[in-house]
């Protein structure tokens, strides 16, 4: 378990707190709605989906948060404008906690700024991400908006050692702040396996220790695109999700305040694993605080019995 000397910054993100010593607060995870390959779209171009699913999903959510202390964020993607804005729509409605928005279209990512800052949600909506492929209309979009959150991707192709990772998260900090955000989390991006992954979780140290953020990362990347599971025999549903839970509780144990699991299919299996490694961090951090002489507050799984 960790501690660290230098001060640790917590933001309030919709109501949900995210950052400060390891243990100090829960850890918070992210839970994805909308995604093409998930059984409850209908047409993910015109943002239609099943929204009696997605509402059981989002119930199970609200029981494993209660049950483990753990809040959630959801992560609400959207392939297109008009997807976007239907998905969002929906989401504001249902769910009244924080959520981020994400697409591979910028014509999306736009659309869901300025919904959020036409009707209000802009106080619940994170913007993800700020990064080096980030257009400069989509800045001035951002910056001229009501949205004060947002994840900040520290990756770049050039940056494939610990000192340019974190050159390039620097980098972007700085044009966070220069659009005006005043809430971040920063994600040090997570690799595929055999092309860099275990890099973000060293990364996510250097970030706490040097700069005292908050760190988000999605660690179930990594095993989504690991050719390993892929094989006849290991491509079944348990083994997939056994791999996206431990991606995830390495993300805890190595100080990620939040992390994004993918798929909200996953929510109990994740929420459960990540409760029982809390109970173990709560225990480590107190015997560490106390042989320190420390007295952080710690966060107490009302899992633990």
């Amino acid at each position: 378990m960790f501690v660290f000397k230098k001060e640790q910054q917590a933001f309030d993100f919709g109501g949900v707190t995210v950052g400060g010593q390891p243990g100090q607060n829960p850890t918070v995870l992210i839970g994805g709605l909308f995604f093409t390959t998930q059984p409850i779209v209908k047409s993910a171009k015109e943002g239609t989906f099943d929204k009696e699913m997605t509402k059981q999903w989002i119930d199970t959510a609200k029981m494993m948060v209660e049950k483990t202390g753990h809040p959630l964020i959801i992560q609400a993607f959207g392939r297109t404008p008009e997807a976007m804005e239907n998905h969002l729509s929906w989401l504001g409605e249902n769910f009244d906690g924080p959520f981020m928005f994400e697409s591979t279209s910028g014509d999306a990512r736009k659309k869901a700024i300025e919904y959020c800052h036409e009707t209000g949600l802009s106080k619940r909506a994170i913007y993800n991400s700020i990064n080096l492929s980030m257009k400069d209309d989509e800045k001035q979009l951002l910056r001229n908006s009501s949205l004060k959150m947002a994840v900040v991707l520290g990756w770049s192709p050039k940056a494939m050692s610990l000192p340019d990772r974190m050159e390039t998260i620097r980098s972007m900090i700085d044009e966070a702040k220069a659009i005006g955000i005043e809430k971040m989390v920063v994600d040090p991006a997570t690799m595929p396996v055999g092309a860099g992954y275990g890099l973000e979780y060293r990364t996510v140290l250097a970030i706490k220790s040097e700069l005292g953020l908050p760190t988000c990362l999605g660690p179930h990347n990594a095993p989504s695109a690991w050719k390993f599971i892929k094989q006849a025999g290991f491509d079944d549903e348990i083994t997939q999700t056994s791999a996206i839970v431990a991606s995830t509780v390495a993300a805890q144990l190595f100080a990620t305040d939040c992390i994004m699991y993918g798929s909200m299919a996953r929510t109990k299996q994740v929420f459960t694993a990540t409760a029982l490694i809390a109970n173990a961090m709560a225990a480590a951090i107190a015997e560490a605080q106390q042989a320190l002489g420390l007295s952080h507050p710690i966060f107490e799984p009302p899992s633990f019995e």
